[in-house]
């Protein structure tokens, strides 16, 4: 299951952000750091939204155990690097054609008490993979 952690700071890397994750999973007074095979891939990523100039970094964390991947969760968003607070949930793809305003058959009729009228999503994004480990 892919993790998605919000805060990472800019000299921040996928192997740095790997050793994060792998001594959040194991416990507190363990000897074993993390097993070699829980957290396979680790990303990188760098956003911009197109009305601000200012980067945002965050991470994406493959981990095959997804039994602890809520208990990771929970012990990553207590972590705090270079005075900031990690923000930590699952990972959902989702694409604009699964959006349930459009699948409606009339659109001159509205779903009673659906005060959204745009998209909460940010358009027009730029995003870029800066580091990775596979």
């Amino acid at each position: 299951m892919w993790v998605f952690i919000k805060g990472i700071t800019n000299g921040y890397s996928a192997r740095n952000l790997q050793r994060l994750v792998c001594r959040q999973m194991g416990t507190k007074w363990s000897l074993m750091r993390c097993k070699p095979d829980g957290v396979s891939r680790s990303r990188i990523l760098k956003i911009k939204y197109s009305n601000s100039r200012v980067w945002e970094y965050h991470g994406l964390v493959y981990v095959h155990n997804s039994e602890s991947v809520h208990h990771l969760i929970g012990r990553l968003n207590t972590t705090i690097i270079k005075g900031a607070r990690l923000h930590a949930h699952p990972y959902i793809q989702r694409t604009s054609s699964r959006d349930r305003r459009k699948l409606r058959l009339d659109p001159s009729t509205d779903f009673p008490g659906n005060r959204r009228k745009s998209d909460r999503r940010r358009g027009s994004l730029a995003s870029l993979v800066v580091d990775s480990v596979n």
